[in-house]
C-alpha cells in the first residue's frame, strides 16, 4: 500500500509574506518543479483556505507527494505543508527547498 512505499516524511510549517494563497501556491510549484494533482476547478475562486496536493519526481527519480494546506488569517498565510516520500532524505530535501524558497 502507500504507506509502506512511502516510508520518509516531512512538515513544513508555512511562514511567507505571499498575501493571496493561490500565488503562494504558483510561487511553491514553480520554485520546486512539483505538479499540482488538484484539478484547476477545485482551485478557483478567493476563498481563504486552499487545500492542494502537489506531486514530484526528483532527479534520481524518487516520487515524492506534497499536501499543501493553507489558510489567510488576518491577512496573512498560515498552514503547514506535509511531504511524504519514500526515504526520509527526499523528504527532507524537498522540505528545505520549500523553505527556502517560500519567500516571495
Amino acid at each position: 500500500g502507500i504507506n509502506a512505499e512511502y516510508m520518509g516524511e516531512n512538515k513544513v510549517a508555512v511562514n511567507t509574506d505571499f498575501k493571496q494563497l493561490r500565488a503562494y501556491l504558483d510561487h511553491i510549484l514553480k520554485n520546486t518543479n512539483m505538479k499540482c494533482l488538484t484539478s484547476e476547478y477545485s482551485l478557483e475562486g478567493d476563498c481563504d483556505f486552499l487545500s492542494a496536493n502537489l506531486y514530484a519526481k526528483s532527479s534520481f527519480g524518487e516520487d515524492a507527494l506534497a499536501n499543501i494546506s493553507i489558510e489567510l488569517q488576518d491577512g496573512k498565510i498560515e498552514g503547514f505543508v506535509r511531504i511524504r516520500s519514500k526515504t526520509q532524505g527526499i523528504a527532507l530535501s524537498l522540505g528545505n527547498k520549500i523553505t527556502m524558497k517560500q519567500k516571495s
